[in-house]
């Protein structure tokens, strides 16, 4: 959706980019683009013959985030488990980030120093980084406070800076205390994260919705499992341990 509001002529520069996943995408399907044009914001639906996939929209981010410490993980976490083909953690993934995520009582976090294919011209940030990278980083925020399974479907993420060099690392975290219900049964949840350089520069943040349940861990719980130490297997998620 970033990438095409670019292509429609919407300028560089800090903005908010705001999807909600209603379908699965296919990856190697021709598909069609819906464009709603506003003052501020540029509407975009993904569509499958007429059937919706995803839609969000985005628009200017007038103003700089508030003076605020972003919270840059802890020190000795626990790691959590890798997969194969995930763009953001997959370890066999070539055209991936690759990370590796660490967990402890405070919170998620990632650090790495972005490889070649996620720099954009002038060693800039590809803007396709903080969201793939803060979605992750929600996704196992809402599992571990669940101690479920599950999906994220809805994604806002602000892009504040977009001319800082990526010249070293980079870190990628949230806490549980920032992690809270939506709704009365407790399925959904709102996560916050934020991306920032090693000296503390924000970067972008995120305010990504996770939905849980024991339908999803059926699914994902076997996988991760034999993946991961049975001593932290237990604290992240004690139900199926």
């Amino acid at each position: 959706m970033d990438a095409a509001a670019g292509r429609l002529g919407r300028a560089p520069g800090p903005r908010r980019v705001d999807g909600r996943l209603t379908s699965s995408v296919p990856t190697e399907t021709a598909l069609d683009l819906q464009v709603d044009r506003g003052d501020r914001a540029l509407g975009l639906t993904i569509l499958r013959d007429g059937h919706t996939l995803t839609s969000g929209s985005v628009a200017d981010l007038p103003s700089p985030p508030a003076a605020a410490h972003a919270w840059s993980g802890g020190g000795d976490g626990s790691s959590l488990p890798m997969s194969d083909y995930c763009l953001a953690c997959g370890a066999q993934n070539p055209l991936g980030l690759q990370a590796t995520l660490c967990f402890d009582d405070e919170g998620v976090w990632a650090r790495l120093t972005p490889r070649a294919a996620w720099r954009a011209p002038g060693d800039r940030l590809h803007p396709a980084l903080a969201p793939v990278l803060l979605d992750e980083v929600a996704w196992w925020l809402g599992a571990l406070v669940m101690k479920q399974g599950g999906l994220t479907n809805r994604l806002a993420v602000d892009i504040h800076d977009t001319e800082a060099p990526v010249d070293g690392t980079l870190v990628a975290a949230g806490r549980f205390a920032d992690v809270t219900p939506v709704d009365r049964k407790q399925t959904f949840w709102r996560t916050e994260s934020t991306l920032a350089t090693a000296s503390g520069r924000l970067l972008a943040s995120a305010s990504i919705i996770f939905r849980g349940g024991a339908d999803y861990s059926e699914r994902q719980i076997p996988y991760f499992k034999p993946r991961t130490p049975p001593e932290t297997f237990r604290r992240m998620f004690p139900n199926y341990a």
